[in-house]
């Protein structure tokens, strides 16, 4: 609910700052981005988590009764967040420079967006710890 309300906001801040300046394309691209980057988390919260059941999703959880208890699945390991970083830098300076750096580095976003839930996707049982 954060998040799309953030979303509403950041929508509706931006049409207001889109009139009054008067049609001004770099600031209303920013709120744009920002509003678009609300709505999928607000979505992937709404349709991706909706049937997690998490122990601090519960309200009644008290601490005794959930010790122990899963927080959630964290790919630690993975190697996408580093080119996720780098296909967002590119499409940022092919937004300035070039529309097809632009269009290769969100591409390479939707590419590592989709390894990235692919990977989420397959839960393996958890390893043990070795300290």
């Amino acid at each position: 609910m954060l998040f799309a309300i953030s979303a509403a906001f950041g929508l509706g801040i931006g049409l207001t700052y889109w009139f009054v300046a008067h049609g001004e394309a770099t600031g209303s691209t920013l709120f744009a981005i920002m509003t678009a980057a609300l709505v999928f988390a607000a979505a992937y919260a709404i349709v991706a988590e909706r049937s997690a059941n998490l122990a601090g999703d519960r309200p009644a959880a008290d601490l005794a009764t959930t010790a122990g208890e899963d927080l959630g699945i964290f790919t630690t390991e993975s190697p996408w967040p580093l080119p996720v970083a780098l296909c967002a830098l590119g499409s940022l300076v092919g937004l300035l420079w070039s529309p097809f750096v632009l269009g290769l580095s969100l591409a390479g976003l939707v590419l590592c967006f989709w390894r990235l839930g692919s990977e989420s996707a397959n839960v393996a049982p958890p390893r043990e710890r070795k300290f």
